[in-house]
């Protein structure tokens, strides 16, 4: 019971200090982001997404979350190559995760066209072109089935559920640590304390035996003391009436 509550322990303080790093790197992450300008966060270069469509099935899915890779300007992409950029619908821009089917070269500048994998929902290629500067990421990984907690975290209530529920727990479960090691150390004084205390008692205890034993004894040994000395005189003067 003792190991399994030592693991529980562990366990628990990693799952805080998880949340708690990955809620500042939101915040961090979320810091002088213009999200109107189709900016988007991004922790060390990295860009999470939710796929909102069904666009890419077979790829991935509605309700993923796809991880990519911020491009810079040295950046060579190709065919095939999945990238999520920023594209104007009804005059609102959004983000769009689609793959590269050609690549037109312009002087120095590469022009890319993209399409949806689901055929069925996207028959032809996306209208335009995109640039370098349109790439928000360049797709490395998905997780699949968490899009929706993702979406939910961009949103403000989520946002401030995520950094400020993780730190209130993660300075409580400090503070009630530091409380409990601090009550535990007051115990173990006080255990020490009432031991010694014990110990002084007990030695003044069998002191005091000692000395009650020391005059009982010499209580006792008084009138035997007496009566030789008496016995002793009458030997005496018995010897001077016989001379």
């Amino acid at each position: 019971m003792q190991i399994l509550k030592k693991i529980g322990k562990v366990a628990l303080d990693v799952l805080i200090v998880v949340v708690f790093i990955i809620s500042v790197f939101l915040v961090i992450a979320n810091i002088g982001v213009d999200r109107e300008k189709g900016e988007q966060p991004n922790v060390f270069g990295y860009v999470v997404n939710s796929v909102q469509s069904e666009s890419m099935s077979g790829t991935f899915e509605k309700g993923a979350i796809v991880v990519g890779k911020v491009p810079d300007e040295n950046t060579k992409l190709k065919v095939d190559d999945i990238i999520t950029f920023r594209q104007k619908v009804n005059g609102q821009l959004i983000l769009n995760t689609h793959r590269i089917v050609e690549v037109e070269t312009i002087g120095n500048t590469d022009f890319y066209t993209t399409q949806g994998d689901n055929r069925e929902i996207c028959p032809t290629a996306d209208p335009g072109q995109r640039s370098l500067g349109d790439i928000v990421a360049v797709y490395k990984f998905q997780i699949p089935f968490v899009g929706g907690f993702i979406d939910f975290l961009k949103k403000p209530l989520g946002f401030v559920l995520c950094l400020v529920l993780p730190m209130l727990a993660f300075i409580a479960w400090q503070v009630y640590k530091l409380v409990s090691i601090y009550l535990a150390m007051k115990k173990a004084e006080m255990e020490e304390a009432a031991k010694e205390a014990v110990s002084d008692d007990a030695k003044e205890a069998i002191i005091k035996e000692y000395l009650a034993k020391m005059q009982a004894q010499n209580a006792a040994n008084a009138p035997n003391a007496e009566t030789t000395a008496e016995a002793q005189s009458e030997e005496v003067k018995e010897e001077s009436n016989a001379e």
